[in-house]
């Protein structure tokens, strides 16, 4: 992350916590331990009325099932069981989002790929019925980049925007990779990854023609 970079993420954060502590409420995960860069992005998130999502290796955070939350965790060799919990745990309550009594609505475009390693590894195969399933809910949008699209602007990696509530803050990036992440807030590119994202939610199948490919690796791996 450049240094500029930093400082303006970190004056999003400060802000953020501002609000809360004027509300006299701390977040829920501050009791996690997690990283200064986790706690930031979840907060973040807590606090968004809509995420959009373009993953390409995996299944996005929001839609993961806990089993195959662990089943990454464990090909992570660096994590102990102590740390795969709490990522469980910390991961899954994130989850409550979409369905509290505030519900984060959710447009996430996902490359096959990943759909297709979950039908061939039998310890996360509920994992694509979870996702029918969610993709049920009227806040949640699921969209598929199927192979025979073939190459894709998404190819170069996942990235999220975020959107809040009343012009809380203006829209944010998150990327994240194997060893960190960081939140993006300069305007022109986080203007280029929603023009990115338009680009693959258009590339992508429709939402019914999804839920349809997903069904069939469901059933025929």
């Amino acid at each position: 992350m450049l240094v500029r970079d930093h400082y303006r993420a970190s004056d999003k954060l400060a802000a953020l916590e501002e609000l809360r502590q004027e509300a006299a409420e701390r977040g829920w995960w501050s009791t996690y331990g997690l990283s200064e860069r986790a706690a930031g992005y979840v907060g973040l998130e807590d606090d968004a009325e809509s995420i959009r999502t373009a993953d390409v290796g995996e299944i996005p955070g929001l839609l993961q099932t806990e089993a195959y939350i662990r089943r990454q965790c464990k090909i992570d060799i660096r994590l102990s069981g102590r740390e795969v919990d709490k990522r469980v745990a910390v991961r899954l309550r994130r989850q409550a989002r979409l369905t509290g009594p505030r519900p984060l609505r959710l447009t996430a475009v996902v490359d096959e790929a990943p759909l297709l390693r979950c039908s061939r590894d039998p310890e996360v195969a509920g994992q694509l019925d979870h996702l029918i399933a969610v993709a049920q809910r009227p806040n949640v949008e699921l969209r598929v980049l199927p192979f025979n699209l073939g190459l894709h602007v998404g190819q170069a990696g996942s990235f999220s925007l975020l959107s809040f509530p009343d012009g809380l803050l203006a829209d944010a990036g998150y990327q994240e990779y194997v060893v960190g992440g960081h939140v993006i807030d300069e305007e022109p590119i986080v203007q280029e990854l929603a023009t990115l994202f338009d680009e693959l939610h258009r590339q992508a199948l429709g939402p019914t023609e999804s839920l349809a490919l997903i069904a069939q690796l469901a059933k025929h791996p």
